[in-house]
């Protein structure tokens, strides 16, 4: 199981977008073979769109990709995996005989995005996405798909402007959700339906960047380019909560707490919290990561105030802290605008793996804490299973939510900052 916590990718700005007037080194009817083969992992596996795009490049040693082929790709395979569901089921709209499945099924998901999500005029993306069909499955798909397209291209304003509400078809809410029906089921038994509707249509939506530095936080309008004031990448939602905590800690009586981020790859947190004046402990059990902890703790010369430590002398010693941040690994179902995969390769047996790792972080740290201390727990589920614990002991003091449809418009955060009674 992936671990990803809601920290997962705040350091970097992850892909870039292909930029409008750049040309591509390779034809984007080849590309467009790519992509599918992207799509293809992607739903065999547990790997990462971004694993997943580095895996077909890679595997196509012989060519040359400039930075425009991968932006390309990146950009239109996660549009695909935001909208596959409205796509799959526009698809199977038009397909009354049979059903198509497979490589022609992801190439017409490539060219319905296109047609419906994206600044390309019709005719192109009907007819670059029959040319890749027709050199990769012949003639006769070429034909059908052809067909599928062109109705697809005639009724595209009213797919762009499709709404459902709680009284149309079921199979049509969760198609316009573009979510995995166990995971629209859970979340309207949880939250409602306005609620799945909302979340839903903003995870289709490119997620922005937010940049922080020591003193501000900006909003990349362009993406990240490398030429901020020092400072990392992280939404806008764990930036918020960082700063919540923070308030909290510094009305704690007595001395500045001893505070150990358990989770904390790859340091957005406890750079956080230096930043407002506070001395961490970071650690991670993943060592690959950690070693971006130290990467960018080093980077921003914040080495006096971040001291990071391997996972096996935290975990396995006696020491105690009066704050423990437990960035649970989790579903991150909370985060698939950012990284729309995770919509169709989790599980519910998935989350309730989860439940029981996030059950033993918190009874290690109920053994850890000083007298007084607390926990700060936090997730990027949106899950209420993930969010409550359910070992004895804690009282919970405070919780805090953020959600991508609601403002600031960052990722789903939910956290609680616990008193384990105990101590």
């Amino acid at each position: 199981m992936e671990r990803r916590s809601c920290q997962q990718d705040s350091i970097r700005s992850g892909m870039a977008h292909a930029e409008p007037g750049r040309k591509a080194a390779q034809s984007l009817v080849g590309l467009r073979s790519l992509v599918a083969r992207v799509l293809a992992h992607v739903g065999s596996s547990k790997d990462s769109l971004e694993e997943s795009v580095n895996r077909v490049l890679t595997s196509e040693s012989e060519k040359t990709f400039q930075d425009f082929d991968r932006a390309w790709m990146y950009e239109v395979a996660s549009g695909v995996l935001r909208y596959r569901g409205r796509l799959d089921f526009i698809i199977d709209t038009y397909s009354l005989k049979k059903k198509p499945t497979g490589e022609i099924r992801r190439f017409l998901q490539i060219g319905i995005y296109q047609l419906l999500a994206q600044d390309v005029p019709p005719p192109l993306a009907v007819s670059e996405t029959v040319q890749a069909i027709r050199l990769n499955d012949g003639e006769a798909p070429s034909k059908f798909a052809n067909a599928l397209l062109r109705k697809v291209a005639d009724s595209r304003e009213s797919w762009i402007n499709w709404k459902v509400s709680e009284s149309s078809p079921f199979e049509e809410q969760v198609a316009w959700c573009s979510l995995p029906e166990w995971l629209f089921k859970k979340l309207r038994k949880e939250r409602g339906s306005p609620w799945v509707f909302a979340f839903s249509q903003s995870a289709l939506e490119r997620p922005q960047v937010w940049y922080r530095t020591r003193t501000e936080t900006i909003l990349l309008n362009e993406g990240y380019r490398g030429n901020e004031p020092p400072g990392f990448v992280q939404d806008i939602s764990n930036q918020k909560l960082v700063e919540e905590v923070a308030e909290v800690l510094k009305y704690r009586p007595g001395k500045p707490p001893r505070i150990l981020d358990l989770c904390s790859a790859p340091g957005g947190k406890s750079m956080g919290l230096a930043y407002a004046g506070f001395p961490v402990i970071a650690t991670d059990i993943d060592e690959d990561r950690l070693q971006r902890v130290r990467e960018n703790v080093n980077r921003l010369e914040l080495q006096s105030q971040v001291e990071v430590r391997a996972y096996p002398s935290i975990h396995e010693s006696d020491e105690k802290f009066d704050v423990i941040w437990i960035d649970a690994p989790c579903s991150s179902t909370g985060i698939i605008r950012r990284h729309p995969e995770i919509k169709w390769n989790r599980t519910f047996h998935d989350v309730e793996r989860m439940v029981l790792a996030q059950a033993e972080l918190m009874t290690w740290a109920s053994r850890h804490l000083e007298d007084g201390g607390v926990v700060v727990y936090s997730t990027c589920s949106v899950l209420d299973a993930e969010n409550r614990t359910n070992v004895a002991g804690f009282e919970v003091q405070k919780q805090w939510e953020w959600a991508p449809q609601n403002a600031p418009g960052g990722d789903g955060i939910r956290a609680v900052l616990y008193l384990h009674k105990n101590c």
